[in-house]
């Protein structure tokens, strides 16, 4: 239950960067106030929007207590059939567990190839491959700040910025499950209220913060 604003994010984010057509064919509706579901991620202090660029991270009391350690196997989602998926885009990078590190370290403000390494402790072959596919995907841009040899800088698109509420609300969800005792890695902070960030997603209508017993989905007729 509690991965269903994850769910919400991915679904905004399929709406507008998936192709598939099954992905406009589904309607999200808040029975709480009767309108189309559009939802919004706000902050749980204030209740007002926020964009990535409005929030700052600072470590946490967790930092560092639980060490990645990863599998080598079962580490990459791919689609073996072409048929539409609703999810199929948003899924194959939070599905690889390497490219939601990387995405995650990129929204934190690490930017180079040794930064990203670190922070996510994959093999230089492996951060190799998925920094090309994520480029490839245009879900971020690789721009040299060095040459002989080439070295780059990654950032974010427009595609992999929207992408930052997937991040926020599966991390949330990570810190509550999977957390250290003595608190998250990581630390949020809304600079426009200056309160610590717990984001939620609210309805666009009517503001309030959505559940899963107050959303109902239906198919539109093509």
């Amino acid at each position: 239950m509690d991965l269903f604003p994850t769910v919400l994010t991915l679904y905004v984010w399929e709406r507008k960067w998936g192709t598939a057509d099954m992905r406009r064919n589904l309607e999200l509706r808040h029975e709480s106030c009767g309108a189309v579901l559009k939802p919004v991620p706000v902050c749980g202090a204030c209740k007002q929007s926020f964009g990535l660029d409005e929030v700052s991270f600072v470590e946490g009391p967790g930092i560092g207590l639980m060490p990645a350690s990863y599998s080598r196997r079962r580490n990459q989602v791919s689609f073996q059939s072409d048929q539409p998926s609703l999810l199929r885009g948003s899924v194959e990078i939070l599905g690889d567990r390497w490219s939601a590190l990387i995405m995650r370290a990129i929204f934190t403000g690490l930017n180079r190839f040794d930064g990203i390494t670190a922070d996510t402790g994959a093999a230089p072959a492996i951060l190799s491959d998925r920094l090309k596919t994520l480029v490839e995907s245009e879900v971020l841009k690789s721009v040299p700040y060095q040459q002989n040899p080439v070295r780059n800088d990654y950032f974010l698109t427009k595609k992999g910025f929207d992408y930052y509420s997937v991040i926020m609300m599966l991390m949330l969800w990570g810190d509550k499950y999977y957390g250290a005792a003595e608190g998250p890695p990581v630390l949020l902070t809304h600079t426009t209220c200056a309160q610590r960030l717990i984001p939620e997603i609210a309805c666009g209508h009517c503001k309030e913060t959505v559940c899963p017993q107050s959303v109902t989905i239906t198919g539109l007729k093509n």
